[in-house]
């Protein structure tokens, strides 16, 4: 089984992994005892630095934790060995995102205390309560073996919060406006008659009889009462419904074109799209409650997209290092 790249979108909820990836490296020491490992690793042993701060192999493995209770319990446990497309596997991308996951976080941590923002008492309380939870359910093997406890887990969720606390105040000036048109999401049905092959019953037939029996099927279309309940009988494609934005793929752009340009309960003339011939009927010009989604996605890419270059901007003040002997006992 193959998946692509990006299987993983983020370890710990409500945290952005930003793909940054840093290199492996066994230079510098920060503050007596805090050198990175370059011997067997160990519980307590540094294994990456953050500027001045160190990450010890304890909580490399706390993370290890996470993620596996994240992902085995919908793929299983041979998800770390499943090849993607580069030759490499879902475990070697995980170790990365791991790495990517603690940078992060240090490096938002370390701008919040110079920027004076920290957590509520509440805020606090909610990362105890959080901790306390999922160690209600942790076997003893896997305390042992991901050196978990409650105060560990506090930690990581208070590192959680607060970068979602540092993304919304860092992101306070983005551009919240979306217009009803920019966002509108249309409803339609449409049938798709294809180049090659023929209806569902099989029937052959070249380019031109493509194009002729679409526009019988447009004839008869447009007399029907129940326009889905006829495309299900007549498309070639796998749906019959559609809600669609302006920069949809589901359908080629000539036919999204087109199914923006109806009014509802308007049918389209045939589109010939690279596909093949489109009918297409519109439902809804504007779902409400689609369109308000896609706004509030809209706002989202745009507070990511600035937080993703202030992070760059607070990355480039630290140097981070990892430890050659870690990455290479390093295991999910």
């Amino acid at each position: 089984m193959k998946k692509s790249k990006s299987f993983f979108s983020c370890l710990c909820a409500g945290v952005l992994v930003l793909g940054i990836l840093t290199g492996c490296s066994e230079k510098g020491t920060v503050g007596i005892g805090n050198r990175l490992e370059t011997g067997e690793v160990q519980e307590n042993s540094v294994v990456i630095h953050v500027g001045d701060t160190s990450v010890r192999y304890r909580e490399v493995r706390n993370y290890c934790y996470l993620l596996k209770e994240q992902y085995e319990s919908s793929f299983g446990k041979k998800i770390w060995n499943y090849e993607l497309d580069d030759g490499s596997t879902i475990g070697d991308e995980a170790k990365e995102e791991i790495i990517n996951m603690i940078t992060q976080l240090k490096v938002i941590s370390a701008t919040a205390e110079s920027e004076k923002v920290t957590l509520t008492n509440d805020e606090k309380d909610e990362a105890l309560q959080k901790a306390e939870k999922l160690m209600e359910n942790v076997i003893d093997k896997d305390k042992k073996n991901y050196h978990l406890s409650i105060q560990s887990l506090e930690k990581i969720y208070e590192e959680n919060a607060l970068a979602n606390k540092m993304f919304y105040i860092s992101t306070d000036a983005a551009d919240t406006e979306v217009t009803n048109e920019e966002a509108r999401q249309a409803r339609i049905a449409y049938i798709l008659i294809k180049e090659a092959g023929g209806n569902k019953a099989g029937e052959a037939s070249g380019k031109g009889n493509v194009a002729k029996r679409a526009t019988a099927l447009l004839k008869q279309a447009k007399k029907v009462n129940d326009f889905s309940e006829f495309a299900r009988e007549n498309t070639e494609a796998d749906s019959v419904e559609l809600t669609i934005g302006k920069e949809s793929t589901e359908l080629d752009e000539e036919a999204v074109t087109a199914a923006f340009s109806l009014e509802e309960g308007e049918i389209s003339p045939v589109i010939a799209g690279k596909s093949g011939y489109y009918i297409i009927y519109c439902i809804n010009p504007m779902d409400e409650d689609a369109t308000y989604a896609r706004k509030e996605e809209i706002i989202e890419e745009r507070q990511t997209n600035m937080f993703k270059k202030k992070y760059t901007e607070w990355l480039g003040e630290y140097e981070v290092d990892i430890s050659k002997a870690f990455w290479k006992v390093f295991e999910i």
